[in-house]
């Protein structure tokens, strides 16, 4: 393999990870919503408060781009407001997906390394239904202070989303933002607990006219923190304001913009030999795995959002979306890696020193995106009509700077069973991997969608996507298109329950990380289910079945360090079940559960198995959260709630060599209003201290990392 292309593969790896909110009273069953001027996706939230609604949400845009009730659309979607994050004290992305099956979240020690799974395959996170690209962490997933919800869509959607290198293969995660209000409202906060965690925050709603026409909300927070991993301290910041302006009744523009900064000691994993796999030798559960002098990564990101819409006529409505978005990130590594070879190994070393690496790489990252949408609703006899349609226009730039270095002259070897041995890290200056790479990916597509109302109980979603993907890279220009197709069929079978299949693609093109063009990576799937939605008992969910297929997969080359491969076709076969009841005000009960069977079903190398499982997948998962408000005497407003998360055993890595052993965390949370704008709340997170292992991914290295020891952490939050 040409070395000039080591960079790909490692770009990819260090770049793609794929980035609480109030509760000032009892959540309810109420699902009235607030009648925007427009339909159209982005506006929709803006007068309308998700917290206000429970834990239920009727609606949904990520599935369609439209304001449409989840019962009628023909794809498993899953809703979490803002009453639910605040109830669980959710700080991450990844804490708050533990909510919605099939999901598989990374850590936040892989901010750099990894992204979210959905389904068995990579997913991809939108904010306010636009492409954060490639971008790392450009929808900053390590702060909730800015969202109102999060969507999760399950399986491909590339008939109505795309951008950077393609629409996602195994579903999309879409955060949506939140929007200013007519209410004048101002919340400050502060959290701290375990760890020296230190993470004051604020929201603040004002109109800025008489007649509201024109509302700013302003969010921030700051967090510094340390860690269960040793030496491992992070601090970042962050800011979003929102301004929104009404010309009139039919006339809205929307600015978003945000800025953020993290920076935090990056952390590699532990070897499985030693942690999950016995050996002479035990690696300590929480050491730090390199040297503890590596400097701190940063990661900045600017973004700046402006959604203008118009409603023409009750029949015609439009909106135009663009954002700009810059990322940078300096990344600092010191590492180890099982396939790296080419240091004579001294006799006098006991098995359990290792040989660590210094690493560097530099990323900027700057995307533009524009996204035109226009609705037109119609009759046509006994049918009714919500056609979309739609353009897309993204432009990405990349430039990258990576290398690595060792001296065999220093002392690079680390005794992972001693807690207090360390080395040095070496600065990278003329590196054995010296590498710089500019790319651009461009995407351009136009999407045609038609929901049908066939009598009162039958409901069609068709849709239709030309895209065009054109990648250059390493001094050439790989372009690809596709036709990506969309149908589904949603039957009312009650007032409260109807019954769906559907079918959907996936396109993706790939880097070329083998001397070779790479073929764009596809995905099909069909699924099948149940939706009921029994408003007068408070209860909402979904069981669903699919089969998800891959083809074109980019894994890691059993056969060098740092390159992949294109290795056939991945097949995923699950069911899943998602629940949300509150039969009362007082009580809400959430449960979910996932079965997948996620497996290498066609390879083109002789060292990887057909029928291996895929990596960090468990078979068996799920969640169950209760939460119970004291509604009279003396412990009214007491708050208090309990969660149950498992997980099944997960192999690490292609081939399956080692595997994670399975477990179960409990949480537990109580809160209570000390005065009528006061509110205390205590969240401990694995009451039981559990002790476990999961899948990690570094260099898509066989590493692993220890799930989080108990902790508790307080939160004081004042609303007026």
């Amino acid at each position: 393999m040409n070395k000039s292309l080591l960079i790909i593969p490692l770009i990819y790896s260090f770049s793609h990870p794929l980035s609480a909110e109030e509760s000032t009273s009892a959540p309810s069953n109420n699902t009235e919503e607030t009648e925007s001027a427009v339909e159209l996706a982005p506006l929709e939230v803006i007068g309308t408060e998700t917290e206000d609604m429970g834990y239920i949400v009727p609606n949904a845009t990520s599935g369609t781009k439209t304001d449409t009730p989840i019962m009628e659309i023909p794809q498993s979607i899953q809703v979490i407001p803002k009453a639910i994050l605040s109830d669980q004290d959710s700080q991450t992305l990844s804490n708050a997906l533990e909510n919605v099956s099939s999901v598989v979240a990374p850590k936040t020690t892989e901010l750099l390394t990894s992204g979210f799974i959905v389904r068995g395959f990579k997913s991809k996170v939108y904010l306010d239904n636009m492409p954060t690209s490639g971008a790392v962490n450009a929808a900053d997933s390590l702060s909730l202070i800015n969202v109102e919800k999060i969507e999760v869509a399950k399986g491909p959607t590339a008939t109505l989303f795309g951008g950077g290198l393609g629409a996602p293969v195994g579903g999309l995660i879409n955060v949506v933002s939140k929007q200013p209000h007519a209410e004048n409202k101002y919340t400050v906060s502060f959290r701290g607990g375990s760890f020296s965690t230190i993470n004051p925050s604020f929201d603040f709603n004002q109109s800025l006219s008489e007649d509201d026409k024109v509302l700013f909300r302003l969010t921030g927070e700051y967090q510094q923190a340390e860690s269960f991993i040793d030496e491992v301290e992070s601090e970042q910041y962050s800011i979003f304001p929102t301004l929104s302006v009404d010309f009139s009744e039919d006339t809205r523009l929307v600015i978003q913009g945000q800025y953020s900064h993290i920076n935090f000691l990056e952390y590699t994993g532990l070897r499985a030999e030693g942690t999950i796999k016995e050996m002479d030798y035990n690696i300590p559960r929480f050491r730090y795995s390199g040297a503890s002098d590596t400097p701190k990564s940063e990661v900045e990101n600017k973004m700046l959002t402006l959604n203008f819409s118009h409603r023409f006529s009750e029949h015609f409505k439009a909106s135009v979306q663009a954002r700009y978005y810059k990322n940078e990130f300096e990344e600092f590594s010191s590492f180890h890696h099982g396939s790296l070879s080419g240091l004579r190994r001294p006799r006098d070393l006991k098995d359990s020193e290792l040989p660590f690496y210094s690493g560097v790489l530099n990323s900027t990252t700057e995307a533009l995106i524009i996204n035109p949408n226009f609705i037109f609703d119609f009759n046509t006899g006994f049918i009714k009509h919500k056609v979309l349609l739609g353009a897309e226009y993204d432009t990405t730039r990349s430039s990258a700077q990576l290398g690595t270095y060792y001296d065999t002259f220093e002392d690079i070897y680390l005794d992972l069973a001693d807690r207090e041995d360390d080395i040095n890290y070496l600065e990278v200056v003329d590196g054995n991997l010296t590498q710089a790479q500019e790319n651009r990916y461009q995407t351009m597509g136009v999407y045609l969608q038609d929901q049908l109302d066939i009598g009162e109980r039958l409901h069609l979603l068709a849709s239709l996507r030309w895209t065009t993907i054109s990648v250059e890279e390493i001094e050439q220009t790989t372009r690809n298109s596709s036709l990506t197709p969309r149908i589904g069929v949603v039957f009312d079978l009650t007032d409260s329950v109807s019954a769906f299949v559907g079918y959907g693609e996936g396109f993706r093109a790939v880097l070329a990380m083998f001397g070779e063009t790479a073929k764009p990576e596809e995905s099909t799937q069909i699924e099948a289910g149940i939706k009921f939605d029994a408003i007068e008992y408070g209860l909402s969910g979904t069981i669903s079945g699919y089969e998800l297929i891959r083809n074109n997969v980019v894994v890691p080359d059993p056969n060098g360090a740092f390159s992949s491969i294109q290795a056939g076709e991945q097949t995923a076969i699950g069911a899943e079940i998602d629940i949300l009841w509150e039969p009362t005000e007082a009580l809400s009960i959430l449960a979910n559960y996932a079965y997948t069977d996620a497996r290498l079903t066609k390879h083109a190398d002789p060292k990887l198995v057909v029928n291996d499982k895929l990596p960090r997948i468990p078979q068996h998962s799920g969640r169950a959260a209760i939460r119970y408000r004291f509604q009279e005497n003396l412990l009214s407003g007491l708050e208090v709630g309990m969660g149950v998360s498992f997980s099944s055993s997960r192999h690490i890595s292609l081939p399956n060599t080692f595997k994670t052993d399975g477990f179960y965390r409990l949480d537990a949370q109580i809160a209570y209003p000390l005065t009528k704008n006061l509110k205390l709340s205590v969240n401990v997170q694995n009451l039981t201290n559990t002790q476990y292992y999961e899948p990690f991914l570094f260099l898509q290295d066989e590493v692993v990392s220890p799930g989080q020891p108990i902790s508790a952490f307080a939160t004081l939050r004042a609303s007026f």
